[in-house]
């Protein structure tokens, strides 16, 4: 179980790296606004997210929903280390972890639903 979790670090991880250099490519020769880069990489973020959710459900055995919560309780633990480390902490950024859990938690329970199918 550990190696689906550490693939599915990887289809967090490879999506949204190369997503968010491709929209600041496009930041840096001003096609892109400020306000629709913020959205923009809300929404990488939440691909990644579901796209890493799906990997998991689909790995996984039975209750995708519990593996789901499992790699976005890791997700999460990610993004608190370093945002503890890089800034200061915000109320906002609860709001935007739970969006996280939930997107990861539904794209695992796609993914076995689609795997059972």
């Amino acid at each position: 179980m550990i190696k689906n979790y550490l693939k599915g670090l990887l289809f967090f991880f490879i999506p949204l790296l190369i997503l968010l250099l491709i929209i600041n490519t496009f930041y840096y020769f001003d096609i892109l606004s400020n306000n629709i880069m913020k959205y923009l990489k809300i929404v990488i973020i939440l691909f990644s997210s579901f796209l890493s959710g799906f990997y998991i459900g689909f790995k996984s055995n039975n209750k995708g929903y519990i593996n789901g919560l499992k790699f976005s309780l890791i997700i999460i633990g990610i993004f608190l280390l370093s945002s503890l480390l890089i800034k200061e902490f915000k109320f906002t950024s609860i709001i935007y972890y739970l969006i996280i859990i939930i997107v990861i938690t539904l794209g695992s329970m796609l993914g076995i639903n689609i795997k059972n199918k």
